[in-house]
């Protein structure tokens, strides 16, 4: 791997390119808060869109779900209609962009120290059941519902034990990564297209380097993710954070390289840093073909 500046996030690793599965149209972004910051007004207010949560809005304002819905005397944060103004708290405008997109924040985004809820319904273990039939009758699959819940061994599981259930679509790679994608501004085709490239959805994957799971984050990569990025400690072996992580990474690198996907694919393999001072190798130049021609499978396909 190139060097690259200390200033630089770390390439991630690289693995082999596949086939792959769905799609769903991710949201606009939301710039009326940078045009507002930049005037020096932090008190904004937002009109939710369709498809729009409050998880959502919070993470593109630099906030929590919590805050939004305590400013908005919500009393469900996990509801709020299409429509609906909210009052953006003053202190979560973010800041004008940094004069140098490729450097990362000073400091982390004001987040939670654990990774921000998805969707969960509990699940008491009962006598006869196991994680498979659990995971069949929620329309999950086993290694998800195992990486949510921490558990080391699939096959143990112990009658009365506690388990998070993911809404169906958030049980599945492909779930996740349109869901943050979604959450990022990232063309969730492009995120599906990068994965699948890297690991071919697989959590298990771990390359020579110690690149980890379905978005091959490398160590250094999940610690700058974790600390500039998403504002909580990455553990890279959990199918979520892995995920989270990964097209977090993957949005840095667009909003660094003015929104060109080739650009911010082939940082994403090679190095942003190494890709501008050096251009792009044959091997960058392959991965980016590969990614893109993923992309446009995913995009393609009717859902």
């Amino acid at each position: 791997m190139p060097d690259s500046p200390p200033t630089a996030p770390p390439a991630v690793a690289r693995s082999r390119a596949g086939s792959g599965r769905g799609l769903l149209r991710s949201l606009p972004a939301l710039g009326v808060v940078a045009a507002l910051a930049v005037a020096g007004m932090s008190d904004v207010s937002h009109v939710v869109r369709p498809g729009e949560n409050l998880w959502t809005i919070a993470r593109h304002f630099a906030t929590t779900p919590q805050a939004l819905a305590t400013a908005n005397h919500l009393p469900d944060p996990n509801r709020v209609l299409a429509g609906t103004t909210l009052h953006i708290p003053s202190a979560a405008a973010p800041a004008a962009p940094a004069a140098s997109p490729a450097k990362p924040p000073a400091t982390a985004l004001p987040r939670p120290a654990t990774p921000l809820p998805l969707p969960f319904t509990s699940h008491t273990v009962t006598k006869g059941e196991t994680l498979g039939s659990i995971a069949a009758a929620n329309q999950l699959t086993t290694q998800v519902l195992a990486s949510i819940n921490g558990l080391a061994d699939p096959n143990f599981i112990r009658i009365g034990q506690v388990l998070q259930i993911p809404l169906p679509v958030l049980g599945t790679v492909e779930g996740l990564l349109v869901y943050y994608a979604k959450a990022d501004g990232v063309d969730p085709a492009l995120a599906e297209g990068l994965a699948w490239q890297e690991s071919g959805w697989q959590q298990k994957v771990v390359s020579p380097t110690g690149a980890v799971g379905v978005m091959q984050l490398e160590p250094g990569t999940a610690s700058f993710t974790g600390v500039n990025l998403v504002g909580h400690s990455v553990d890279a072996t959990n199918v979520q954070a892995n995920v989270e992580a990964g097209v977090a990474f993957l949005a840095y690198l667009l909003k660094a390289g003015g929104g060109d996907q080739k650009l911010a694919v082939a940082g994403y393999y090679q190095g942003l840093a190494s890709v501008r001072a050096r251009g792009m190798y044959r091997a960058t130049r392959q991965y980016v073909a590969d990614v893109l021609a993923l992309r446009d499978r995913f995009a393609a396909r009717v859902p």
